[in-house]
């Protein structure tokens, strides 16, 4: 079966996606809160309070920086694609492909670091490869049936996975974020860090509980 599909089939593809993602996202969250609160039950664990502290604020800062970009490639998407018929290759999308993946996975790398042990890091990037990789390459396919050699440049040009260092190091020129951007991701970062004060509030009442 082709993956070129009629503007009317892309325009049902992409409504779907925005559902995928939405369910993917749920569940890449709710397994890796399960697995964190599983984990400082049956292990315990010991940090030092200067490492922890600094542990805590990278996390939070990456849990940040990764709602950020979430926030801006969702919102600058929107106000640019012209409804699909437009490929966006300013904002965020020059820095990288896919930049709401990347910010997904920026916010579950600062959840791992500020609760758990960092070798969880490494189950917690292959299930989400393991999610979104094939999804990424799917979403490809199609896009280059709808705009090919543009399509084409635009993937010579731009990092798939990961943006070169140094367009983190002008990342103005790449994110920007509006007020009511916002308002889409509100739910998601109102949840993450009440999981993220949730779990940890269970460790301190757990080491305490063992004294």
């Amino acid at each position: 079966m082709s993956d070129y599909f009629t503007p009317l089939q892309d325009h049902i593809f992409f409504e779907n996606m925005k559902i995928r993602i939405k369910i993917q996202g749920v569940l890449i969250f709710l397994s890796l809160g399960a697995v964190i609160l599983l984990s400082n039950f049956v292990f315990h664990h010991h940090r030092q309070p200067f490492l922890d502290g600094a542990l805590n604020a990278l996390g939070m800062g990456l849990v940040l920086f990764g709602f950020l970009l979430r926030i801006s490639a969702r919102g600058y998407k929107e106000e640019n694609t012209s409804n699909g018929n437009a490929l966006v290759k300013t904002g965020p999308y020059a820095m990288i492909r896919n930049p709401m993946y990347f910010g997904t996975f920026i916010i579950g790398t600062g959840v791992v670091v500020m609760l758990l042990d960092l070798w969880l890091f490494f189950l917690f990037a292959a299930i989400f490869f393991m999610i979104y990789i094939p999804q990424i390459k799917k979403e490809e396919r199609i896009l280059l049936g709808r705009f090919g050699q543009e399509y084409k440049e635009y993937c010579k040009l731009t990092p798939k996975y990961f943006p070169r260092l140094d367009y983190l190091f002008r990342l103005n020129k790449y994110v920007s974020l509006k007020p009511f951007w916002i308002k889409k991701e509100i739910i998601s970062l109102v949840t993450t860090l009440f999981v993220v004060i949730m779990i940890e509030t269970l460790g301190y009442a757990r080491l305490l509980w063992r004294k």
